[in-house]
């Protein structure tokens, strides 16, 4: 059994059958990680600003950073809720590349260069938060373990060339997400057809 895998924002992975699978949702951690880490730095500022009024004042014993411990509550519960979402998003592609390994002998993927889409700064969090290369690196290894093949696909004109007929289209802009081949009216989903 084959399939072509292209990773995206919205759906993590798109199957060349039409399938498609949901990025993983850490929005609730990542709510409570920005509300502790607003606490943690007001929390530090404050014993900053102590420490600094114990040294103006010459303070017999002045009280040190490390003495407040307020700020420190707050520094490890912001890391708390940043671990779990990241355990959950490890957790949820482990299955899912292992769910795809063991129902698929050969799988193509494109080989995307993440560090370069990051430089988009619209699209950095969303790209860095679906994992697309954790997710690569998880299919490879466990392709090995159960003796499947994974193809690595240069991305350069997936979404221009028709899959049937090989006729390159030409550039389009992102707001077209389906297209027909003008050769062999062949109805295309740039996502699916990248895959």
């Amino acid at each position: 059994k084959q399939v072509g895998i292209d990773v995206g924002v919205a759906d993590l992975a798109i199957l060349s059958n039409g399938l498609k699978y949901p990025s993983f949702d850490s929005s609730y951690f990542e709510k409570k990680a920005k509300v502790w880490q607003r606490k943690y730095a007001r929390r530090r500022h404050l014993a900053k600003l102590l420490v600094l009024q114990d040294r103006n004042k010459k303070v017999l014993c002045p009280r040190s950073l490390e003495s407040f411990t307020n700020w420190q509550k707050a520094q490890k519960s912001k890391a708390k809720y940043q671990a779990k979402a990241a355990n959950q998003r490890r957790d949820y592609l482990h299955k899912l590349t292992t769910h795809l390994v063991k129902q698929y002998d050969v799988i193509a993927i494109e080989d995307l260069k993440t560090k370069n889409l990051q430089k988009n700064h619209h699209l950095a969090k969303s790209i860095a938060n679906a994992s697309w290369r954790m997710f690569r690196q998880m299919l490879e290894y466990k392709c090995e373990w159960y003796g499947k093949k994974l193809i690595a696909v240069d991305p350069k004109n997936t979404s221009r060339i028709c899959s049937k007929c090989g006729y390159n289209s030409g550039a389009k802009p992102l707001e077209i997400r389906e297209w027909t081949c003008s050769k062999c009216q062949t109805k295309h989903d740039r996502d699916i057809n990248a895959a």
